[in-house]
């Protein structure tokens, strides 16, 4: 299992749109560049992001792209959903009512904690973290070795 382009590309650019001062605006052009990712693609990813309550976009003189709510308010697991849909290992964590299985499965419970672990944790990693998180990391980077 691998999350997709489209969802790799989209937290970079959550995470990018964070990191900018608070209130202020940035551009899909900018984000491109800063982060190498397809113009185009990224549009369509900015508008999913847009679509599912996380960015605010606004055309023309003074517009820009923002984030709907605060970082600390958003969170990996939301990111990815909006891009993604539901996060599931498989149909039965997905459903378990579609699975015939389910009431006598070795694995299912398996599966099931899994599912539980991995949602707690994307739930629980604020896009503030993540963006504070990269400031450290890109910090780090400016230092040249000696």
């Amino acid at each position: 299992m691998q999350l997709s382009r489209r969802a790799d590309y989209g937290v970079r650019a959550m995470i990018d749109v964070a990191s900018r001062r608070q209130g202020k605006r940035t551009t899909i052009d900018d984000i491109s560049r800063r982060q190498a990712v397809p113009v185009g693609f990224l549009r369509r990813i900015i508008a999913a992001l847009a679509v599912g309550g996380l960015l605010q976009t606004q055309r023309g003189e003074g517009g820009g792209i923002i984030l709907a709510r605060q970082a600390d308010d958003i969170t990996l697991l939301e990111i990815l959903e909006a891009l993604e849909g539901p996060i599931a290992l498989n149909r039965c964590t997905f459903n378990p009512s579609q699975c015939p299985r389910t009431s006598h499965c070795a694995v299912h419970e398996v599966w099931a904690r899994l599912q539980r672990q991995l949602t707690e944790t994307m739930g629980a990693i604020s896009l503030s973290a993540l963006a504070e998180r990269q400031r450290l990391i890109d910090d780090a980077s400016k230092i040249a070795p000696g």
